[in-house]
């Protein structure tokens, strides 16, 4: 069930709290002045609790966090699988990523408050895209990054955002000449029919149909048409 918002939760218990009121004095017995009064105390409380940004008194959340600590592996080349596990990519295509986003308008701002640095709200996209289960929740990984769960959410829609304006960059649709070369070498590797390694197989859409059930883990082959086969991708 989701959590109900702290705004609509004071709203309906002043809204039952006015009900409650009104059952046990009944209008009738007011005066006009008292219920005129009474009406702008109501709409007061109401506006006031739908114009004010935070209901509850902030705290300052201790952060302290170790992800900093990926700096540090990038010092020794015999610590790169230790950078590689934590942001789950090498130093060198971290470094590229970097700089093909770190000029995008999205970590621009005109506010007195700085950004935090790009390299930061990289690292922490990165590890949140590495973790899973219990450890992906945004609690867990602004803990680990020193920063709160908020922060968490703007890096990665920040990062998202200059990574995907790098589309056209890298991807583009196939000419008619390319298409048809890769055809060819569809047509050269596995055919509509020919031999792939043992038996006879058939190119189904993106289904490679074999002639007969898998010795090893056989079931799992299975397909809906009632074959065995493998999903393939060109």
């Amino acid at each position: 069930m989701p959590k109900q918002p702290v705004h609509d939760k004071y709203l309906n218990e002043y809204l039952l709290y006015m009900m409650a009121r009104d059952i046990l004095t009944p209008p009738d017995k007011q005066s006009l002045q008292h219920l005129m009064e009474q009406a702008d105390l109501d709409i007061s409380a109401v506006l006031t609790i739908l114009l004010t940004r935070y209901l509850n008194g902030r705290h300052r959340v201790p952060k302290s966090g170790n992800l900093h600590i990926a700096w540090e592996y990038v010092k020794n080349p015999a610590d790169h699988h230790r950078f590689i596990n934590l942001l789950r990519v090498t130093p060198l295509v971290f470094d590229t990523i970097l700089t093909l986003i770190e000029d995008h308008p999205i970590f621009m701002n005109n506010s007195n408050n700085t950004q935090t640095p790009v390299e930061v709200q990289l690292a922490v996209t990165l590890y949140r895209m590495g973790r899973y289960g219990n450890g992906a929740s945004i609690e867990d990984v602004g803990r680990i990054a020193g920063c709160s769960e908020g922060s968490v959410e703007n890096y990665t829609r920040r990062c998202f955002t200059a990574i995907e304006a790098l589309h056209s960059l890298f991807v583009r649709r196939l000419t008619s000449a390319e298409k048809e070369v890769e055809k060819q070498w569809i047509d050269q590797q596995i055919g509509f029919r020919g031999t792939w390694r043992e038996g006879w197989i058939m190119y189904d859409g993106t289904i490679v149909v074999l002639y007969k059930k898998p010795g090893l883990n056989g079931d799992a082959y299975y397909t809906r048409k009632g074959n065995y086969g493998l999903n393939v991708q060109v």
